[in-house]
């Protein structure tokens, strides 16, 4: 669990997009999660050092999952942050067909794929925070 109250769970959320950031903060903090963010790779390479984070959310602008995948690899790798340490990524780009739907890819990192049932990523991050 993260730093605070052992029944907050810590979400450390890169998101370089003021109109998205503000919602899905707004969202993430209605729902029970303490959040930390950052605006891009740079600053939450500044920022994640000292955070005890249960889940990195990573969404980035123009981005393919892998290239978003390795940003949050890295960021993650930099906190020190164990291989446990689940990782979700909302890439943009990606067909429709894909839309709310969440693949595993490695061992804690999933890709999930934004659509029109925002419940759908609420369970994704409660299952990986639980």
């Amino acid at each position: 669990m993260g730093e605070g109250r052992s029944n907050q769970p810590t979400i450390f959320l890169i998101e370089e997009d003021d109109e998205t950031r503000r919602p899905l903060v707004s969202n993430l903090r209605a729902q029970g999660y303490r959040v930390v963010v950052a605006v891009d790779e740079e600053d939450a390479l500044d920022r994640v050092r000292g955070v005890a984070a249960d889940l990195m959310l990573v969404n980035l602008v123009g981005k393919t999952a892998d290239e978003v995948l390795a940003i949050g690899r890295r960021v993650r790798a930099h906190a020190g942050y164990d291989g446990r340490t689940p990782l979700v990524v909302m890439p943009e780009k990606y067909g429709k067909e894909l839309e709310d739907t969440e693949v595993n890819v490695k061992g804690d990192d999933w890709v999930f794929y934004l659509g029109e049932e925002p419940d759908r990523l609420r369970g994704l991050l409660a299952r990986l925070t639980a």
